[in-house]
């Protein structure tokens, strides 16, 4: 890091605040006269974050049509009839409200309804995007930092192929996180999203390109979720716990951005491509901690800052407090049962080197970012390890 380099660029207006949703109306004027909001398949819904939404925009004059049924693991289906509609409805920019699935899939609309054809030619290379319909992101959980990123991670259930890419198009427009839209969230959820921001913080903080301000971010995001993910955990309307995931998600969105994801994220998008019912933040937690004594050689020094300014581990030797960070990393994913093993939830051994391979190929690009120099024969060893 003594030769570190920063290249930032976020050029999303983002809103956080309690109650900011409310104020949608004037956030989004000039963005046009019609919009395609993306939600999931009910949950919207029931809170009434919906009903906000689209009464906003009608304070504001938009007329809304609403997209609804983006799965958990969105998929490659859904983007194209979505974008289909769009075209057709001639909107002129796309609201993502929801988790991230949502917004990754309005993301991935917007870039589609704008440029014709399938979006997946845009994930294999076969075309590049010239343009994208401006996007508004509104998160209802705190976990993928979508709302801060130029990223989409769709899955095409044909090949079970889970793609994340990466446009400077998809930054979003307007982001407004509101925590309260996420005291309704269900307490696996609480606890699934917030994994996924703390892994995006931990594996920014480990890729080879992470810098001072990455670090500090990454650090900063950890330490919230480990101080409030069990406030809210225990009392979901815990209105001051919410407050600081969202923003520890935001700021891991933003870390993200920054520096990226390493062979953890690659590895799990092969596990829910092929088993899209893992919940994406269980995969993390599951494999998290045997990527990193994997790596530990590589990362010793800076595993040993996560154990003293995350954990709160008072040891000055590096080596015993990159030890205390993995023994306490596994002790706080215990307190929402989230160290099981790969084989208790369906996946066959048989089934890995598939996973890895689709994987390696899809998300070659974060895994070359990862210390130690990774191939298949590594990743394969690591998810094994998972068993």
């Amino acid at each position: 890091m003594d030769n570190f380099k920063i290249n930032f660029f976020l050029p999303t207006r983002l809103i956080f605040g309690c109650g900011e949703v409310n104020h949608l109306s004037k956030y989004v004027k000039g963005l046009g006269r019609k919009a395609l909001v993306v939600i999931g398949r009910s949950s919207a819904r029931k809170t009434g974050s919906l009903d906000k939404v689209l009464h906003q925009l009608d304070e504001a004059g938009i007329k809304a049509i609403v997209y609804e049924g983006v799965l958990p693991n969105p998929i490659l289906d859904h983007v194209n009839e979505a974008a289909e509609l769009a075209a057709k409805e001639k909107v002129e920019f796309v609201v993502g409200l929801g988790g991230g699935s949502s917004i990754d899939s309005a993301k991935a609309i917007a870039l589609t309804a704008a440029n014709g054809g399938n979006f997946w030619d845009f994930v294999d290379g076969t075309r590049k995007p010239t343009t994208a319909l401006p996007i508004v992101a509104i998160p209802t959980t705190h976990g993928t930092g979508t709302e801060a990123d130029p990223f989409a991670v769709i899955t095409n259930p044909k090949t079970k192929e889970k793609a994340g890419i990466g446009y400077d198009l998809i930054f979003p427009t307007l982001s407004v996180v509101d925590p309260e839209l996420m005291i309704t969230l269900p307490p696996d959820q609480t606890v699934y999203t917030s994994m996924d921001a703390f892994y995006h913080a931990i594996e920014a903080f480990f890729n080879i390109e992470a810098d001072p301000f990455s670090d500090l971010l990454a650090l900063d995001a950890m330490k919230r979720v480990v101080s409030y993910l069990p406030l809210a955990y225990r009392d979901g309307s815990d209105i001051v716990a919410r407050s600081q995931l969202a923003w520890a998600n935001t700021e891991a969105g933003i870390t993200e951005t920054l520096t990226g994801v390493i062979a953890n994220h690659a590895i799990e998008h092969g596990l829910s491509g092929f088993h899209p019912e893992i919940p994406h933040g269980l995969g993390l937690a599951i494999v998290g901690p045997y990527l990193f004594e994997y790596l530990f050689d590589h990362i010793k020094e800076k595993l040993a800052r996560v154990g003293r300014e995350v954990f709160g581990a008072h040891e000055p030797n590096d080596e015993k407090a990159a030890e205390l960070a993995l023994t306490k990393l596994r002790d706080f994913q215990s307190l929402f049962g989230l160290n099981k093993k790969l084989g208790d939830l369906g996946v066959l051994r048989d089934e890995v080197e598939s996973m890895i391979n689709t994987c390696y190929k899809i998300m070659k690009g974060v895994i070359v970012k990862t210390p130690g120099n990774l191939g298949i024969d590594e990743l394969v060893k690591i998810t094994l390890m998972a068993f």
